[in-house]
């Protein structure tokens, strides 16, 4: 059995995972990331990507691949069946995303799928250095004050490994191994009375809907299917339907000749279709009640588990990521004392126990057929989508106010609107720069950015000073444009500190007295070096 040093061990290569270790990367963190799976998923799982996701990917270089795969987000029409001349509109897609035109350089959502976004992120990971292995799994793990000793087998060879890590990251779903290792109690609804067969076909299906774009679905609703056509490519294409086991439904009535019968009722006329494959899931509504547990850190479906409706799911995984990866780093560097990573639980746990609940609000209880199910589902009232997007405040210790700052770890903290109040994502506007049409996001760096109002030597110099004194680059950018001004209502002489999370850590409406002390005592409280 060999050994191996690395800072990071994640566990898991979903979305979270692998967003994880490249964001690691792009702090100059390393990692080895192991799944047991052989390959990136080939199959359309996760779908949709929020402005929020596309906007960290953006921060990566990976726009550009990611608006190469689709227009937009998914749409979806209901037929009778596939050919069938009638249609109507599922739901007003350009309704729930239209509102949030503006909140971004990015487009407010993108068809992705994890079958497109995995090996991009794949691809992105290996060329910055760290290691993804696939085809190996966790057998076993302990730590202490040191760190993480963690066994992995490789399922071809059966060998062993010892790997030694300073920290682990657990993305390894919802059924995580990890978190039952550890003991960690979950809340939630658990378990949903209702299962998801998604039946994997070819044969050409895609000639009743040649109007079909990548990403889109068909909702077929006739007296023999209810099911959800999605294409995956060329005649390859899959029929996600629903069966309840508490009505006397199991996975083993779907065999090869049931699901050729139901594909052929759902298209409306017998064609030569091929079943590859009928695969059940059952939906999980379930939160970890602690997203950190010493040395180890849940992200993704094992810390936050829920339906794949309502902006949740991979999006909630990937900007769970992103929060935390940039406080192991800052950790690992010297650059911050070990207290910052307590904030991870306090920032994310109250979202992803929101968005849990909320995926089962709306449209979701119809589409799982959860709404006439009985008692025990959840009686949510439903919240605006610019909540579970982008409207949350984050209450910790790595915020600073410089006001009353009531914190309720049970309770999700929400905004209207984004002002650059401390704890919100900083603001998107356009400004000219060089020439150049560029977004306020995009001069946020992989560090900390002190964004001041106009051009003020005296911030200029406390920025230069914080560095220095706390070994702490702090980059500065003046904006003086109107509507940045309206948007945060900053005056001239104010600032606002970004974390390398593009959210604001500190805002001063006005200079202070001695703006070289203030900064250094407000980068060493976000820091925990205070």
């Amino acid at each position: 059995m060999n050994n191996s040093r690395v800072p990071v061990l994640i566990v898991g290569a979903g979305a979270a995972g692998l967003t994880a270790s490249a964001l690691l990367a792009k702090h100059g963190v390393g990692s080895v990331l192991i799944d047991k799976r052989r390959e990136t998923f080939i199959y359309p799982k996760a779908r949709n990507l929020s402005f929020r996701s596309l906007e960290i990917l953006r921060g990566l270089g990976l726009a550009d691949e990611v608006h190469a795969v689709a227009g937009g987000v998914s749409d979806m029409l209901t037929k009778p069946a596939l050919n069938s001349t009638e249609s109507r509109q599922a739901f007003d897609v350009d309704a729930i995303f239209s509102p949030f035109d503006g909140l971004s350089p990015e487009p407010s959502g993108q068809y992705c799928p994890q079958s497109a976004l995995e090996p991009m992120l794949l691809a992105h990971v290996r060329r910055h250095g760290s290691q993804v292995r696939y085809g190996t799994e966790l057998c076993s793990f302990e730590q202490d004050e040191a760190g993480v000793t963690a066994v992995v087998r490789d399922r071809d060879s059966g060998a062993l490994q010892t790997v030694q890590a300073d920290y682990l990251v657990a993305a390894d779903g919802v059924h995580s191994p990890v978190r039952d290792a550890l003991g960690v109690p979950t809340s939630g609804h658990g378990a949903l009375p209702i299962y998801v067969v998604f039946i994997y076909f070819r044969g050409p299906w895609r000639q009743f809907v040649p109007e079909l774009d990548d990403g889109d679905a068909i909702q077929v609703d006739n007296a023999d299917v209810n099911g959800i056509f999605l294409p995956v490519r060329d005649d390859f294409g899959m029929l996600a339907s629903t069966y309840v086991p508490g009505l006397g439904e199991a996975a083993v009535q779907f065999t090869e000749d049931r699901c050729r019968e139901m594909l052929i009722k759902a298209i409306g006329e017998p064609i030569d279709v091929e079943v590859v494959e009928a695969t059940p899931w059952q939906p999980y509504e379930r939160v970890a009640d602690q997203f950190r547990c010493g040395r180890v850190f849940l992200v993704g479906d094992s810390a936050h588990a829920m339906p794949p409706f309502k902006a949740g799911g991979a999006n909630c995984a990937i900007q769970s990521a992103h929060n935390l990866a940039w406080k192991l780093a800052a950790v690992l560097t010297g650059t911050a004392g070990p207290d910052l990573l307590h904030t991870y639980q306090a920032e994310r746990h109250p979202i992803g126990r929101f968005s849990a609940r909320q995926s089962l609000t709306g449209p979701s209880l119809h589409l799982l057929r959860l709404d006439d199910s009985g008692p025990g589902l959840p009686a949510d009232e439903e919240a605006p989508m610019f909540a579970l997007l982008i409207g949350h405040q984050y209450r910790s210790d790595a915020v600073v106010f410089d006001g009353p700052d009531p914190r309720n770890p049970d309770a999700v903290s929400l905004v209207t609107e984004l002002h650059a109040q401390p704890g919100t994502r900083v603001p998107h506007v356009w400004l000219s720069r060089g020439g150049r049409r560029v977004s306020t996001l995009d001069l946020l760096g992989p560090g900390f950015t002190l964004l001041t109002g106009a051009h003020d030597a005296r911030w200029q110099r406390a920025a230069s000073r914080a560095s220095a004194v706390l070994d702490v680059p702090v980059a500065v950018h003046s904006i003086d444009d109107n509507a940045w001004a309206h948007t945060t209502g900053l005056a001239a002489a104010g600032a606002l500190l970004i974390r390398p999370d593009d959210f604001v850590g500190w805002r001063a409406d006005t200079l202070p007295a001695d703006p070289d002390a203030e900064l250094q005592r407000v980068l060493a409280s976000i820091l925990a070096r205070s």
